[in-house]
């Protein structure tokens, strides 16, 4: 099931707008007089097309998206554009007459998530500039979508794309996007010049690699020294065709209870075999996975049986 259609069953045809639907907006916001550069709009406005279709692909992939350029004012301020869907796989035909708008919920939401950096947002409520049209719920419902997508990758690097271009002309000194619902329609917020570094991915902070993990597999294994105590202790087990022993913590409360009641169906002998579920504590270290001091742990007996 596609993501939007995970919990957005309610008033679908409530806040849908005009009969074609009001179009996207990817604003820049300048000083009076003063006008953007052509090229940095427009190559700005390709990675925010883009963006849109990977956006709305990412809350409903069921759908192919188009993005028609509705209007455009490069030396000052917005580019307008209306995006569609329509079902993959028609006729040529059925394609020509099948676009269709979407959701005026849905809209906002990827308008957002293509232009709005995710550390500068505190509410889609702040950013629509109050919300009227939409319900809370509708609100909580465009938050939660809106960070599904605008942490995807593809999402991302439109985004990032943007205000790379955005950089370029020093006149360009706020970018903002939103549901163009009239003319003089302008964000009522805008991400600040100020800002465009971090939207930019300059100074995102970088994930730092796990120094540690664990790993888990089942073996067969054959008993060389328990430890007949039903308490967690270090037993020794060897592999068929391995070379040496080695040893793990007997962590299964299961099977320790069940040799303190004399309930394991084995008799006591030389090469008992085992099937165990080990669980591998490792660290990172100079470039290799290593077991870390005491790490191997026999989370589960699969066999011998327990009464």
């Amino acid at each position: 099931m596609p993501y939007w259609d995970r919990w957005y069953h309610f008033e679908r045809d409530e806040v849908q707008g005009s009969a074609e639907g009001e179009p996207l907006s990817l604003y820049f916001d300048v000083r009076p007089t003063e006008l953007v550069d052509l090229e940095v709009a427009a190559s700005a406005a390709i990675e925010w097309a883009r963006g849109i279709k990977a956006a709305a692909r990412a809350l409903d992939d069921t759908y192919d998206y188009r993005v028609s350029l509705v209007a455009a004012e490069p030396g000052s301020s917005k580019w307008l554009a209306r995006v569609e869907r329509s079902k993959p796989n028609q006729a040529a035909e059925q394609i020509k007459e099948g676009w269709e708008r979407i959701p005026l919920v849905f809209r906002w939401t990827i308008a957002l998530a293509v232009v709005i950096p995710t550390t500068a947002v505190p509410t889609i409520d702040y950013w629509t500039g109050g919300g009227a049209e939409f319900s809370p719920k509708q609100l909580q419902q465009m938050e939660e979508a809106y960070r599904h997508i605008a942490e995807e990758p593809t999402v991302k690097a439109h985004r990032q794309a943007i205000y790379n271009e955005a950089q370029r002309d020093p006149k360009i000194i706020g970018v903002g996007g939103g549901v163009a619902d009239k003319p003089e329609w302008k964000p009522p917020h805008t991400v600040p010049a100020n800002q465009f570094a971090e939207g930019s991915g300059l100074f995102e902070p970088e994930e730092e690699a796990p120094s540690e993990r664990v790993v888990s597999s089942t073996l067969d294994v054959v008993l060389v020294t328990p430890q007949l105590k039903n308490a967690p202790r270090t037993w020794t087990f060897r592999q068929e065709g391995i070379p040496g022993t080695f040893n793990a913590t007997m962590k299964d409360k299961r099977f320790l209870a069940a040799l303190d009641r004399s309930a394991v169906r084995e008799t006591f002998r030389l090469n008992i075999p085992m099937r165990i579920r080990l669980e591998i504590k490792q660290q990172f270290v100079d470039g290799d996975w290593k077991v870390k001091r005491q790490g191997r742990s026999v989370v589960e007996v699969i066999s011998p049986q327990i009464d």
